[in-house]
């Protein structure tokens, strides 16, 4: 028969493609470009049949007695979402076997299968393909087999296979393997006696291991770690999966670090409906340097209650004040002067913001002085209730706090904190004023005080405030396709004066003037100090605005505040303020041009004329990929730094990131990063070396992190993808 079309009413199982390892780098980031994925399109060339049919389509068929019948090609067999293209073809209707030969090409979805011969059993529904070569463009990968078999149970078998996501014509990296095995139902992958070649050079054999061909978690080990430092020298670290149960898991990581020995790292995880954990766990007998036994624990659990309550507990520990500064690979553990240790349940509503919480803190910075350290609250209670739109068009507002401080060798006591205000909201149009009035009530009971003062000292403190603002806007342009605003606000508040010398201070400062600071009516944060006021804050901030897409090019404000009367409260070892007026505060932002962007923060002293505080950063986006950041923070009396950093590409494979910190007063390099990378198709490879400073005496290590990536596979060792995300391409900040 001449294009003759038979219907077979055989079932062909589903080939399922083959599956990359789960380690391997996000989709994303994988450069597609590189593979030609014309030659599989199955959907465009399959017809929608039902998914127990075979259409088969050749140019010669000769029907036989006893069930035989022989194709000779072309031929195509199609079904729904599939096509096997053959030479020749036979067919057994007693074993019902079907026979190809004469080259083989089978497509599924995103996978192609090329073999020389192909045989399926339409009763065992057994697949298999000889001298077969693979492509699987959704990981993107390719490889060859001697032998691929295909049962119906979703289980493929590849013996003497090779695999790669090299594109064709590339085989930078290799992986071969006697035999592979693909479990769709357990979603395992097991492969034997297998070798990893780069370049054509052996570095890795493997004789049995397992992976997940899915999203499944499995039980083994994880890709290594690699590193050096000063501090502490070679670094491997190799973890090891655990799957416990669907709900928690583990992951031990030994780490061997030549200059302070063998590590040992835990991280336990549990999931539930109600319950999410993590605990990690690290432990270091005999430090070799120290001599002592070092260890870590991190600890947050997150518990959903009923009644609508949540509980978290976070708790941080170290063995001795130097842990992190010895062990730790990340500046920003090396800076930390205190560990938080703390248990919250709390609960919200329409209404009612209420929180009970255990708090108390490990102090690491030996050259901090015991009163300055701070006070354990055990416990702390605090409740906001807000009722708006309520009596007479008010919204009323109750917020109370009860406490419990304690410190070694300090006062120690219990603070309880009322607040009822309440606040009438009038605007119309762009023009707004809310006054508003609350009352301070504020009483403690104390104990180890000093002889002769008051052990239960309070305040009771009148608050009154008026918050009139408003929003003026004007089309600009030639298009009149900008707007243009003036937002001049005014706070004035009025405290009188209450004796607080006698409070003890558990956990209250004075912080930084800023925007914010601005506009609030009590100078200090914390509860043992209320700030006697009778002054105005004033500011206007302009914004120009893009109408097309509401994206804000330059946003300018400026601020003072004008004390109409001195304020007499304080914090120990403070002044009266007796001036007329705060610094100016202003704050400057330009994006403009599309790839310029320049932010600026100012503080100017009215009293000497000079300046307190400025924080300028200029950054230039020439591509996403590519930044370069300019920055420079003065503090008088504090610091003076200048950063930059940038991270450019050279052309499709090459990138170079880099960071220079530098302390004025100092003359000394605070942290100084050069990297180089490169990504090519398949694979690879980034090199980062560091030198910064990681103690307060100003000694500095020097360290150099190394990653391997094989795209598709797996990666290797500790690299910079994250701190060129965190640090250079989101811009330096102070």
């Amino acid at each position: 028969m001449r294009h003759a079309m038979m219907t077979l009413l055989i079932l062909l199982p589903v080939i399922t493609a083959y599956a990359e390892n789960p380690a391997a780098i996000p989709v994303e980031d994988r450069n597609v470009a590189c593979w030609d994925d014309s030659a599989i399109s199955p959907g465009a060339q399959a017809n929608e049949l039902a998914e127990d049919i075979i259409e088969l389509t050749t140019d010669n068929a000769d029907i036989q007695s006893g069930g035989i019948a022989v194709f000779e090609g072309p031929v195509e067999v199609r079904s729904r979402g599939r096509l096997l293209r053959a030479g020749e073809a036979d067919y057994n209707g007693e074993t019902g076997t079907f026979d190809t030969r004469g080259g083989v090409e089978f497509i599924e979805k995103d996978s192609r299968f090329a073999g020389d011969a192909a045989r399926y059993n339409t009763r065992t529904g057994r697949l298999e393909i000889d001298g077969a070569e693979f492509q699987v463009n959704q990981t993107p990968a390719r490889g060859a087999a001697e032998n691929i078999s295909v049962e119906r149970e979703g289980r493929i078998r590849f013996y003497k296979v090779s695999y790669t996501s090299c594109p064709p014509g590339n085989s930078d990296w290799e992986l071969t393997a006697r035999s592979i095995k693909l479990d769709q139902e357990s979603g395992m992958g097991t492969a034997r006696k297998a070798t990893l070649r780069f370049k054509g050079i052996p570095f890795l054999y493997v004789p049995r291991f397992t992976y997940p061909i899915n999203d499944e978690r499995k039980t083994g080990l994880l890709f290594p770690t690699l590193g050096t430092s000063d501090s502490r020298g070679f670094e491997y670290n190799q973890p090891y999966y655990w799957n416990i149960a669907p709900s928690y898991d583990m992951t031990i990581a030994p780490r061997y670090m030549s200059k302070r020995g063998l590590q040992l790292g835990t991280e336990g995880r549990l999931l539930t409906a109600s319950n999410d954990a993590v605990l990690w766990l690290d432990f270091l007998p005999n430090d070799d340097r120290t001599d002592t036994d070092r260890w870590q624990y991190d600890l947050d659990i997150s518990t959903t209650l009923p009644a609508g309550w949540r509980a978290t507990t976070e708790a941080t520990g170290i063995s001795d004040d130097d842990y992190y500064e010895d062990l730790s690979a990340r500046q920003s553990w090396t800076s930390k002067t205190h560990l938080a240790r703390q248990m919250t349940f709390e609960r919200y509503d329409d209404t009612w913001d209420m929180r009970a919480r255990l708090q108390g803190y490990q102090t690491i910075d030996p050259l901090l002085l015991q009163q300055d350290e701070p006070y354990l609250q055990l416990p702390q209670f605090t409740a906001t209730g807000i009722w708006r739109d309520s009596l007479f068009g008010m919204d009323y507002r109750l917020d109370a706090e009860a406490n419990y401080f304690y410190r070694k060798d300090s006062v120690t006591g219990a603070r309880l904190h009322m607040k009822p205000g309440a606040e009438l909201p009038m605007q119309r149009g762009g023009l707004y004023i809310r006054p508003a009035v609350s009352l301070d009530i504020t009483g403690y009971s104390l104990q180890d005080t000093a002889a002769g003062a008051d052990d239960s000292p309070g305040r009771v403190a009148p608050i009154a405030s008026i918050d009139a603002g408003a929003i003026f806007e004007r089309s600009v342009g030639d298009d009149d396709n900008y707007t243009m605003t003036l937002e001049p606000r005014a706070l004035y508040s009025y405290v009188p004066y209450r004796g607080q010398d006698d409070i003890p201070v558990f956990d209250t400062i004075r912080p930084d003037l800023n925007l914010i600071q601005l506009y609030r009516t009590n100078q200090f944060v914390g509860l043992d100090r209320l700030s006697d006021s009778n002054q105005i804050s004033v500011g206007v901030t302009s914004r120009l605005l893009d109408y097309g897409d509401g994206r804000e090019l330059l946003t300018a404000t400026i601020g003072q505040t004008l004390f109409l009367e001195g304020s007499d409260v304080t914090l120990p070892g403070e002044t009266p303020v007796d001036d007329n007026s705060s610094d100016y505060i202003a704050e400057l932002g330009v994006s403009i041009w599309e790839k310029w962007s320049f932010d600026a923060r100012y503080q100017y002293d009215t009293d000497t004329n000079s300046s307190a505080r400025t924080s300028l950063r200029l950054r230039y986006r020439p591509m996403d990929n590519a930044s370069f950041n300019v920055a420079y923070r003065y503090a008088r009396d504090s610091l003076e730094q200048t950063d930059f950093s940038f991270s450019y590409p050279f052309g499709t494979e090459w990138n170079v990131i880099g960071r220079y910190n530098w302390s004025v007063p100092d003359s000394k390099v605070l942290d100084r990063v050069l990297g180089v990378e490169y990504s090519g198709c398949c694979w690879g490879v980034s090199l980062l070396s560091r030198r910064t400073i990681v103690r307060s005496t100003g000694e500095v290590d020097s360290s150099l992190a190394l990653q391997f990536s094989l795209k598709g596979f797996s990666n290797f060792g500790s690299g910079t993808a994250q701190y060129l995300q965190r640090d250079i391409l989101s811009g330096t900040r102070f």
